[in-house]
């Protein structure tokens, strides 16, 4: 647990949070609450070969929770039931996603303008899982209604869900605007359960202030935790301090992420978590256009490692860099 009940916790993001991440978050810090990728209810239930792998659990992960998402409310229920047995802390429904083909489904933030088909999910999965249940949210599906969304995080406290991450963006809005943090604070003055904050977290004085700002329980970060996985031990140690200090290897840490990918996973996934882990990473670098450039057009990790190990024997000044803050 955070220090003053100040919790931590890396966002479900597709194709991104695999078990090699989460491992490199850990090593950082002993108590984020880490997730898994977004998990399709409809696979789970069916026993998609691909999910035996995106369902594996480090040995430390927890505080570990599983993220599913889907529009129907038998599905969603027997996928709760089949990971409720897997050893995790907790489940967490998705209804903040906006990606076009989800919305198409009736799924993730499409599922905000349909209250009595999110009260039956939710209903339903509460009878099954034995461990924390959460609803990750938006603000709102087309745009953002501050009585509307009382109205149905209300909803949500009185079946029964543990907490409530709000990223305060409408699903319209995608990444686009400001995330609005005023919103997470109407919903700590409204609600009797906790509630997390997630949006536009940059570093570890942003998550201070929304903390200061908000009153809320908990910090989600998505982005800033892929290219920074060492941002969560640097806000608890402010947290707890008033200061942080850390000497980050930053060749040693895009090596060892894309290493336990190729061990992890199987050969048909390296490129699509590779290449999506990079994105985020190669930002820490001066020339990160250039890293990620070559990194994109290849397909296997040990050529990528080859490009990550060249770059830093041609710019030696950029493998280690010190984080100082407060």
């Amino acid at each position: 647990m955070i220090n003053s009940e100040k919790k931590l916790f890396m966002a479900p993001m597709a194709e991104i949070t695999t078990s090699s991440l989460r491992r490199c978050i850990r090593k950082f810090n002993s108590c984020t609450i880490l997730y898994s990728e977004m998990l399709s209810a409809a696979a789970i239930v069916h026993g998609s070969e691909q999910n035996k792998y995106l369902l594996n659990m480090n040995r430390d992960d927890n505080p570990y929770v599983f993220q599913i998402l889907g529009g129907g409310p038998d599905l969603m229920a027997a996928a709760c039931e089949i990971l409720t047995e897997k050893g995790a802390e907790g489940i967490d429904i998705n209804m903040g996603c906006s990606a076009p083909d989800i919305i198409k489904k009736l799924q993730g933030s499409r599922l905000l303008s349909n209250m009595v088909l999110a009260r039956d999910i939710v209903k339903r999965c509460r009878k099954v899982c034995k461990g924390r249940l959460s609803v990750k949210m938006r603000s709102g599906f087309e745009y953002s209604d501050r009585k509307y969304l009382v109205d149905f995080a209300k909803m949500l406290e009185g079946e029964g869900v543990d907490y409530i991450i709000l990223h305060p963006r409408d699903g319209k809005q995608s990444f686009k605007r400001t995330a609005d943090w005023n919103l997470v604070k109407l919903l700590k003055e409204n609600l009797n359960i906790p509630v997390i904050g997630n949006g536009d977290i940059a570093s570890p004085e942003d998550a201070v202030r929304r903390f200061n700002e908000t009153g809320c329980n908990g910090i989600m970060i998505g982005r800033e935790g892929v290219r920074a996985p060492w941002i969560f031990a640097l806000s608890d140690e402010l947290i707890r301090t008033g200061s942080y200090r850390l000497e980050v290897d930053l060749a040693a840490v895009f090596k060892e992420v894309l290493l336990g990918i190729k061990n992890d996973l199987p050969e048909y996934l390296h490129k699509s978590r590779a290449h999506r882990f990079a994105f985020y990473f190669s930002k820490n670098f001066v020339f990160s256009h250039e890293i990620f450039r070559k990194i994109r057009n290849l397909n296997e990790i040990d050529l990528m490692i080859e490009i990550i190990d060249e770059y830093v024997l041609r710019n030696p000044n950029e493998k280690i860099k010190i984080f100082t803050g407060g």
